[in-house]
């Protein structure tokens, strides 16, 4: 295993933890480099790209370059599957948005979906009762991602077509499961409103993606608009946007300074033999937990752990077609199982709670 990163330092330090200096290597790499990316990638079976999504279309074009099958946790563009003739003919593979949502939340839904004879609605729920006694504001994934998707306008599939949302639009308060309880989400740009209707398919009417914040963070993110702390400006004029990311807590440094739990659910409605079904998938970890098992927070563990899971299944052989896929092209059952020998368990109710093994 390789790890990259423009700063070599982080990559040493995730290296180090690992503790099998034998197996694991360090480079500095710039995504940005067209030329160092594919001196880099050459001979590379498998690549993960877990920076930002902005170097998706760099990196997935020197994957097809020199030949390796690609990982991503989320796409940077509303049709990320415009070049899977490409991949299709270079015989590799390109798996977009594998991380936590997108990624479990696209597998859970393919599962429930499975089990249904038609969909009506897939509804994505994102909680988390994260809190620190030092950090008012907590961006649990990256700030410039977290930035962005609640500041974005969204989109909903409503009746078969796409309607838009403005940032914290379609509000409502969700009742999560124990211990996370009613929290108050608001609609996000997300993958899975793009991905769904066009692969799940079975005549899937409604689909939306919501994530909860609280009031507090909600405030601070309008503030930060409203005052135009996030303007961008010019190579020559820089605006004040990258002091603020660069202000914002770092999610890497978070591990075992935060409490609270994270959940995600999937909550999909339809037909079975003639009978109406909601069948609610649910996953939830503890920041408390991730940090004293793997030294990360919930957010990340739940983030990275799916994209291994995916790692592992192309290298075995499971994911072998090639072309550009979302992460429901993936079978639920060995995923969920091996999800669930690395501390993530699935739970699905319909009319009683069970633990999904396979």
């Amino acid at each position: 295993m390789t790890l990259a990163d423009v700063d070599e330092r982080l990559a040493r330090s995730v290296a180090a933890r690992l503790g099998a200096p034998a197996k694991v290597t360090t480079q500095a790499l710039n995504a940005s480099d067209p030329a160092a990316l594919e001196a880099a990638l050459a001979g590379v079976e498998v690549v993960v790209q877990a920076s930002l999504p902005r170097f998706n279309a760099a990196i997935q074009a020197a994957c097809l370059s020199v030949g390796a099958n690609y990982i991503d946790l989320a796409a940077d563009s509303i049709d990320p599957y415009a070049a899977d003739g490409e991949w299709r003919a270079r015989g590799r593979i390109a798996l977009i948005g594998m991380g936590e949502d997108p990624g479990l939340s696209n597998v859970m839904a393919r599962r429930s979906a499975d089990g249904l004879d038609t969909v009506q609605s897939i509804r994505v729920r994102d909680g988390d009762t994260a809190s620190s006694p030092d950090l008012a504001f907590l961006p649990l994934f990256s700030p410039e991602t977290f930035l962005e998707e609640t500041l974005h306008v969204s989109r909903i599939w409503d009746e078969g077509r796409y309607r838009d949302v403005p940032p914290f639009g379609d509000g409502e308060v969700y009742d999560f499961p124990a211990p996370v309880g009613p929290q108050k989400v608001y609609s996000v740009d997300h993958e899975e409103v793009d991905s769904f209707p066009r692969f799940i398919g079975k005549g899937v009417q409604y689909v939306d993606f919501k994530l909860a914040m609280d009031d507090a963070t909600v405030r601070t993110l309008q503030t930060l608009r409203d005052l135009r702390l996030l303007d961008r400006g010019t190579p020559e004029a820089p605006g004040p946007y990258g002091a603020i990311v660069k202000a914002l807590p770092r999610p890497a440094d978070l591990a075992g300074k935060i409490d609270g739990v994270s959940v995600l659910v999937v909550e999909t409605k339809g037909e079975k033999g003639g009978h109406p079904v909601i069948e609610t998938l649910s996953t939830m970890l503890s920041h408390r937990k991730a940090s004293e098992l793997y030294h990360v927070t919930a957010v990340a563990y739940l983030t990275g752990t799916p994209a291994a899971m995916a790692v592992l299944q192309m290298l075995g052989g499971t994911i072998r077609t090639p072309g550009v896929h979302p992460a429901e092209a993936l079978d639920p059952a060995p995923f969920f199982s091996m999800l669930r020998e690395r501390g993530i368990v699935v739970r699905a109710r319909r009319t009683a709670e069970q633990e999904l093994t396979g």
